[in-house]
């Protein structure tokens, strides 16, 4: 396959642009394991199945914990076997995986359904375009993951719409047939013909660097070995550590509110009309991410720019305690957008800056196992604040103050050096 490609290839037309296209639909054809996409189908599952709002979100953290641990094994899978590879795995078994959740009927079955859908979905589906695009591009890093993720741009702008009308039209037993349709005879054929791991297995470099003699070739590789830290060496770092502590933030603060999100945005007198649209703009700032990744994320320290999006989560949290309409919650879901589409991006050039990138399926294995745990824990307490207080207030409350604590981390991050 490499081969057949590496024929094909315009000199003046780097493959790299193909891969941040390849990238973009794996974060895209994620949707069904994702938080904004299950969420269509919790009310289903609550009158269906008669669950209460602490049982679902109990059974959907415990899921996410569970498949956020093993996610370590696919990041060294990615090492190991390639990211076609692994991407090819992946989108098989969430084709299998939304097929069986057209089938759930009781509470077990629910459970193994939003293993298998946080695992491939959320998890792997995420966590091997992360490891694709750094091995493509250095200088314009920043830029190729901003545009690669224009694919969960879409997906989250999209996909509740959708999800919502082919329940509402059909059911959510066809929407989930749907899905895994979509999976095996759409995203997996492109996969196969056109994604390649890395540069070098085609006779390129990274960000189209001319290739003067194959000696370059070996140049690049023994300098991408000999600037690569292996996951034992990170962990060893405060920045693996704290970097990671920061990630899980926004991810447990997203989760919680998109899993509960039409029954927040319902207490606001908001419909699920309105709502399905509303969810969706938290995703609109991606748009002006690549800009924003030149003027900012490209030019500033990584831990100034992370500590000023913890500040506008912080401080955003108080606007959703005053949403009373859909315009005011549209103008929070834009800010929060904003903050999370840049804070997302900073932490994906991190890795790859800090710690190289031969060995960066194992580390954005274990990296992403901080993100799937703060995932996990949003939705439980978002549940106990309804069923205890009637509200969503005090735990928007506590999330926010969460955030504000974290800026003390995000200050002392530096990038690492080698003893």
């Amino acid at each position: 396959m490499n081969t057949a490609i590496s024929k094909k290839i315009n000199s003046k037309f780097f493959y790299g642009w193909v891969m941040i296209a390849m990238a973009a639909l794996s974060l895209f054809f994620s949707a069904p394991g994702q938080t904004y996409s299950i969420s269509t189908f919790i009310n289903s599952y609550i009158v269906d199945f008669e669950f209460s709002r602490t049982t679902i979100s109990f059974i959907y953290s415990i899921a996410t914990v569970i498949s956020g641990t093993l996610l370590v094994f696919m990041g060294k899978a990615v090492d190991r076997f390639g990211q076609r590879t692994m991407t090819i795995v992946a989108g098989l078994m969430l084709a299998a995986t939304c097929l069986f959740n057209s089938m759930i009927s009781n509470i077990f079955m629910v459970a193994i359904g939003f293993f298998f859908l946080r695992y491939f979905g959320q998890g792997s589906l995420t966590l091997i375009p992360g490891s694709l695009v750094p091995q493509w591009f250095d200088k314009k890093r920043a830029l190729a993951i901003s545009l690669t993720n224009l694919g969960g741009v879409f997906a989250n702008m999209l996909i509740p719409v959708l999800n919502m009308w082919l329940i509402k039209t059909y059911s959510w037993q066809f929407a989930w047939k749907t899905w895994s349709i979509l999976l095996a005879l759409l995203f997996v054929p492109f996969v196969f013909a056109l994604l390649v791991n890395k540069p070098e297995d085609i006779g390129l470099l990274p960000d189209n660097k001319k290739v003067e003699h194959h000696d370059d070739l070996k140049e690049e590789l023994y300098n991408m070995e000999k600037n690569s830290w292996t996951l034992d060496e990170a962990m060893k770092t405060k920045e693996f550590w704290f970097v990671g502590l920061i990630s899980m933030i926004a991810p447990m603060i997203s989760t919680g509110m998109m899993f509960h999100f039409f029954s927040i945005m319902g207490h606001k007198g908001i419909d699920e009309t309105s709502a399905s649209f509303v969810i969706g703009l938290v995703a609109l700032p991606g748009f002006i991410m690549p800009i924003v990744s030149s003027l900012i994320i490209d030019r500033f320290r990584s831990k100034f720019i992370i500590t000023g999006t913890l500040l506008m989560i912080s401080i955003n949290m108080i606007l959703l305690l005053m949403v009373n309409s859909t315009s005011t919650a549209a103008a929070f879901m834009l800010i929060y957008g904003l903050a999370i589409n840049i804070q997302s991006v900073t932490i994906s050039v991190i890795w790859p800056r800090y710690f190289g990138r031969q060995y960066l399926g194992s580390i954005r294995g274990a990296a992403t196992v901080f993100m799937v745990i703060g995932s996990a824990f949003g939705p439980l307490p978002f549940g106990l604040s309804y069923d205890l207080t009637g509200s969503y207030q005090a735990v928007i409350v506590i999330m926010g103050i969460i955030t504000l604590l974290s800026v003390g981390m995000s200050l002392s991050i530096r990038k690492p050096k080698k003893i």
